[in-house]
């Protein structure tokens, strides 16, 4: 197999996997590297190179005046993220 199908191959079962146990919703919005990717509330991008995916509210917080309720939220974000992604490793580990 080569690179190019065994990563084809990683690319499809991160994705059957976001989407059966996140309900995730998965755009390819024409950037060859990226897809757009929506669970539940937060929105961001999964990478095809590392397959790893980022939440746009997981990006960290500068300056103040942000509410509890926005700090809430980020810290969500960035728990959430931490969590697909250490899943997502995990199905990758079952790939190798």
């Amino acid at each position: 197999m080569t690179k190019t199908e065994l990563q084809k191959q990683r690319v499809k079962a991160v994705l059957e996997f976001l989407t059966d146990q996140f309900d995730a919703q998965i755009d390819d919005n024409g950037d060859g590297g990226r897809l757009d990717i929506t669970i539940g509330e937060f929105n961001g991008q999964m990478h095809r190179r590392d397959l790893q995916v980022d939440f746009y509210d997981s990006i960290p917080l500068g300056g103040h005046g942000f509410t509890p309720a926005e700090i809430i939220h980020h810290q969500t974000a960035v728990e959430f993220e931490k969590q697909i992604n250490d899943e997502i490793n995990k199905v990758l580990a079952t790939l190798e």
